[in-house]
């Protein structure tokens, strides 16, 4: 081999050899990262054998408690909690979040419980199995006790002797549209529609319940809202479980006294139990219970009130664990790549340095014998 030929053959090389050093380290600082990636993928996987979710007590089975995934649903809904308690929730207003069905009522009542009521499809009325004259007896003592209680008693004319009775009625004024009218007394042949004069909640449940049985007797048991040419037949307090009409009015109470909202999308929010959770988790959904004994809504927390518990949460260990699993694989994959192109960079690097050697040492002899020929 030439002297020429010599060096350019040791400078190739030497450049091949740079060349595979440097790729040798890139493949180092990959396979660091890769450790790094694990390491951090571990971490998460860790973290997250931690994830817990909120669960309702719903029930028993014998002496074994049932629980089930915390919802919208189950905590406002009649009889849902095996506690008994009615809950409703709250934003930091305190704020009632209802469904756009309950919104709707309140409003085309426009503060009437009985017309929120109808428009839900239920009347507080107690009369579906009295006889008429049963009936018009309950509908004067539900008057009387009302006028009582608001100190009007029109000097007890009723009961006296000789003097004319008055009755009550339903009476549209006018308007032929069902529960579009009064519920009136007549005396002497007058008819005055009954307005509400009262100043409590006592007086206006008395009133309200009064209402309820005379449209119910007089309108036949069928609510015909303004506008529509369709009756709607009532669910009575007989017709319905025990205590539902109470939950349906403790909720317009709530919302007449705190005002209410709703969410736009119901199906990616009250509808949506994980959307619900996190919101309860964030502290930005209120829990509220009604007691029988302060008669109102009381507030709780998640992490105080018995019929609710934290739970190491399956559904989301499976998940991750899951993915842990594919991305533990998809990074040992890499890292048996990279050994493998370590692998043939240190076989080419061996014998790259190997053929340096052997070139050197010919060019190194050729330098010899030149100088020592011109010497």
């Amino acid at each position: 081999m030439g002297m020429a030929a010599g060096q350019a053959r040791l400078l190739s090389i030497t450049a091949r050899l740079s060349d595979n050093e440097h790729n040798g380290q890139a493949l180092s600082y990959s396979k660091q990262r890769l450790a790094d990636e694990t390491e951090q993928v571990n971490n998460d996987y860790l973290a997250a054998l931690s994830a817990t979710k909120l669960t309702v007590l719903t029930g028993f089975n014998g002496s074994v408690a049932n629980y089930s995934d915390i919802s919208y649903r189950l905590m406002t809904g009649f009889e849902t909690v095996a506690c008994g308690r009615q809950y409703v929730i709250t934003n930091a207003k305190g704020e009632i979040l209802v469904t756009k069905d309950q919104a709707n009522a309140f409003e085309a009542g426009n503060g009437d419980l009985n017309i929120f009521l109808a428009e839900l499809g239920y009347t507080q009325a107690d009369i579906d199995n009295c006889t008429d004259d049963e009936a018009k007896v309950k509908i004067h003592e539900a008057w009387d006790k009302y006028f009582t209680s608001i100190g009007k008693t029109f000097d007890d004319v009723e009961h006296e002797e000789g003097n004319p009775a008055i009755e009550y009625g339903y009476t549209s004024f006018g308007n032929n549209t069902l529960y579009s009218g009064y519920a009136t007394y007549t005396y002497n042949g007058k008819t005055q529609a009954i307005n509400y004069e009262g100043s409590t909640k006592e007086q206006r449940e008395l009133y309200d319940y009064a209402v309820a049985i005379t449209t119910q007797f007089y309108c036949n048991g069928n609510y015909n809202p303004a506008g529509s040419t369709a009756n709607i037949a009532l669910q009575t307090a007989n017709d319905v479980e025990s205590g539902y009409i109470d939950y349906l009015k403790n909720i317009f109470n709530k919302m007449s006294s705190c005002g209410y909202y709703t969410e736009e999308n119901e199906n990616d929010t009250i509808k949506d139990d994980q959307w619900f959770e996190q919101q309860l988790k964030e502290g930005k959904l209120f829990l509220q219970y009604y007691s029988a004994t302060e008669k109102d809504f009381v507030s709780t927390t998640i992490s105080d009130d018995d019929s609710i518990q934290e739970v190491e949460d399956e559904r989301e260990i499976a998940l991750v664990e899951s993915q842990y699993n594919q991305q533990l694989a998809a990074l040992e994959k890499k890292d048996q790549q990279i050994d493998l192109e370590l692998k043939k960079l240190d076989t080419e690097h061996n014998a790259l340095q190997t053929e340096y050697e052997s070139v050197k040492s010919v060019v190194d002899k050729n330098v010899e014998k030149s100088f020592s020929m011109f010497s």
